[in-house]
């Protein structure tokens, strides 16, 4: 069977722009109407893809949250070690310079949303299993909770990188790269 690349290719679209409109305007002042226009297709077209914005919200997150769990099966296969806690921390903040300011910007600013869609407890499930992979067997809530803020670095420097005056986009992606592995190493940063 052969999928037609014009149908993935305006999906693909589709999510793309509703993720940039999303992030600057909105979840919910966005409209259906408005991500057609922009794609430059009929409401219609679109509704062949997506029928709701619920759904385009959740495929956006889907996309994200499977890139995540593809890393942690990633890590999961190789044994434990500083090395591999150093390489998914990489892997990770790969995929959250991927995915860009938009996704945080979208997080930030729809969390309520977010948290009502049913998708939801599996981004719950899946960050927690990121946490889990990354902190040493065993954790302490100390050492699960440095995961954690180590994690939520990325996030920051992207939305930081969305200010004038906090830096290079590229200067903040190394800083939180090197912040996240202090706090899981468990070193001050100096």
């Amino acid at each position: 069977m052969t999928v037609d690349s014009r149908r993935t290719d305006t999906r693909e679209r589709a999510l793309a722009v509703a993720l940039e409109l999303f992030a600057q305007q909105g979840y919910s002042v966005t409209s259906l109407r408005e991500i057609a226009e922009r794609l430059g297709v009929t409401k219609a077209a679109l509704y062949f893809h997506f029928r709701t914005k619920e759904e385009i919200l959740t495929a956006i997150l889907r996309g994200y949250l499977d890139g995540i769990a593809a890393l942690v099966a990633e890590a999961e296969a190789e044994p434990r070690s500083p090395e591999r806690q150093e390489r998914l921390l990489r892997r990770y903040a790969a995929h959250q310079e991927q995915w860009g300011s938009d996704l945080a910007l979208l997080v930030r600013q729809n969390a309520t949303e977010i948290h009502d869609l049913p998708i939801a407890a599996e981004i719950k499930e899946v960050m927690q299993s990121v946490i889990t992979v990354v902190a040493p067997p065993g954790a302490t809530a100390a050492q699960r909770l440095r995961v954690r803020t180590a994690l939520t670095t990325f996030q920051v420097a992207a939305l930081s990188a969305l200010r004038d005056d906090e830096g290079d986009e590229a200067e903040l992606r190394e800083a939180a790269l090197a912040l996240a592995l202090e706090l899981v190493r468990g070193e001050t940063a100096g």
